[in-house]
């Protein structure tokens, strides 16, 4: 099978032939649909987390596939089950790492990789969907959607005339836009770079949107609100942002949710004056969702329209072409880029 392999850090992706092993308990062996791109791999395929011990190994966290084997003793799904493929640890058990076999070694993969024709995964990193839907509506449901959508849906009820700034619009971004849509919130303010991500934010329910490149966000921001924000949620994963956040909050109850990820060795600095004032500092880890209760409703919702994924969706490639997907990541056209196995090569 073709997979993407990442050998070394700050180099040029391998598409490989590799061979898979038998499967071991609590592992699933998935033929892919889609797989979407995450910040995340731009992160690790450039070195931006650090050193890795695990290379050569394979990449991707978030897509949809059909399962075509099952380890011994598996009961969590059957072959021929869809499921969406997500870092996100739910029920099931750990399979473990995998180690398949090429013509230039061994290669590593943990217990999710998505870049490749038919990985094998831990039953706790699939989510079955029942029944199967188009592939398009469940690509998003492993990462983008519970990451972004899920960190507003948790962090506190819309109070009825509160105001939710997103500061970035990628992938996260806007599906955290639909969040807030979905959450009720009356106001919500979207920060970018890049006109046309502030222009589909729009399209999916922003009611304000401010051109950080253009102008000056705190003050964009307090001429919306006038005290402030009851919930800034951070999605850029830059360290200017990250702190302008803070301040966006209004003092006595304003909440901060960091999601964004600074390069291995970043650090945000905090004024403790703008805490003692009544705001609240947090963290995200998959936006607190249970993925075998969450996945499946936002299948479902958007199935039904109410989560707007056409909208979230960025440009398409096949898998060769996945460098470009990930430079995608960085370019002007809005949306989460795709892996799509039945995209032209060219």
């Amino acid at each position: 099978m073709q997979a993407v392999v990442l050998r070394e850090l700050g180099r040029p992706l391998a598409i490989e032939e590799l061979t898979a092993p038998p499967l071991k308990a609590g592992q699933i062996q998935v033929r892919m649909q889609l797989a979407a791109v995450c910040g995340s791999q731009k992160l690790e395929v450039s070195g931006g987390r650090g050193p890795d011990r695990f290379l050569p190994h394979l990449i991707g966290h978030e897509g949809v596939g059909i399962v075509e084997a099952v380890g011994p003793g598996g009961a969590k799904v059957a072959p021929g089950d869809q499921v969406v493929l997500s870092w996100i640890r739910g029920s099931g058990r750990d399979g473990g790492s995998v180690i398949y076999a090429s013509s230039r070694g061994p290669v590593n993969a943990g217990a999710i990789a998505t870049f490749c024709e038919r990985p094998i995964v831990s039953e706790q990193c699939v989510t079955r969907i029942d029944p199967p839907v188009d592939p398009e509506l469940a690509v998003l449901a492993g990462c983008a959607i519970p990451t972004g959508a899920g960190v507003v849906l948790h962090a506190m009820p819309a109070p009825s005339d509160g105001a939710v700034a997103i500061l970035g619009a990628g992938g996260v971004g806007l599906a955290a836009v639909c969040g807030a849509v979905l959450a009720g919130w009356t106001t919500i303010i979207v920060a970018d770079l890049r006109r046309a991500r502030l222009e589909r934010a729009r399209q999916l329910g922003a009611t304000h949107v401010v051109d950080a490149d253009a102008e000056d966000l705190t003050a964009a921001v307090s001429g919306i609100t006038h005290t402030g924000c009851d919930l800034v949620v951070e999605c850029a994963g830059n360290q200017a942002t990250m702190e302008a956040a803070v301040r966006l909050a209004k003092p006595r109850g304003g909440k901060v949710v960091i999601v964004g990820n600074l390069p291995a060795g970043g650090r945000m600095v905090v004024d403790p004056y703008d805490l003692i004032s009544g705001r609240s500092l947090w963290g995200s880890w998959g936006g607190g969702v249970d993925p075998d209760a969450d996945i499946p409703r936002f299948v479902r919702l958007m199935e039904q329209g109410v989560l707007r994924v056409p909208l979230l969706m960025g440009p398409r490639f096949p898998l060769p072409r996945v460098e470009e997907a990930i430079r995608a990541l960085e370019s002007n056209e809005p949306g989460r880029p795709i892996i799509d196995w039945g995209a032209p090569p060219a």
